[in-house]
């Protein structure tokens, strides 16, 4: 028979391989401190003084085995899918300053074609019209 501190020990390595941990924080590393931390107890308090002791040992450290070589690999896939995300957030700023920089040359294009439209307007000694405070077109004869 498992004496009550010892089942608090299996219990909490179970909630810590189940991912419901209460004592510590989910998705820690399954290893003697964080099971006793999880069981309520003191770190450094599992050790190996009996056989009961040394089961619940092996079983800590198969746990172990499997559940970080686990958390590794989520790992690794978590930062390839950041990496992944990250790549799609630079193409698309590459694409908006690409927008941004036609946009700018068409600007600049109409800008210089309005100027020149106006320098024909003078030549001609027609008025030019301007835009004022409200969207409100005046026209303006030349001096």
């Amino acid at each position: 028979m498992v004496s009550k501190a010892k089942q608090d020990y299996y219990d909490a390595l179970e909630r810590l391989k189940a991912g419901k941990p209460i004592n510590v924080p989910v998705g820690s590393l399954i290893n003697k401190d964080t099971v006793a931390l999880e069981a309520g107890k003191k770190r450094g308090s599992i050790r190996n003084r009996s056989d009961e002791d040394s089961l619940l040992i092996q079983a800590i450290e198969f746990s172990a085995a499997q559940f970080n070589k686990k958390s590794k690999e989520s790992s690794s896939v978590k930062i390839k899918n950041q990496k992944d995300k990250l790549d799609n957030k630079q193409e698309e700023i590459d694409n908006i300053k690409s927008q941004r920089d036609e946009a700018y040359s068409r600007y600049m294009s109409l800008l210089m074609h309005n100027y020149q439209l106006q320098r024909e307007l003078r030549k001609l000694g027609k008025p030019i019209p301007t835009v004022a405070e409200g969207l409100r077109v005046e026209i303006h004869k030349p001096d």
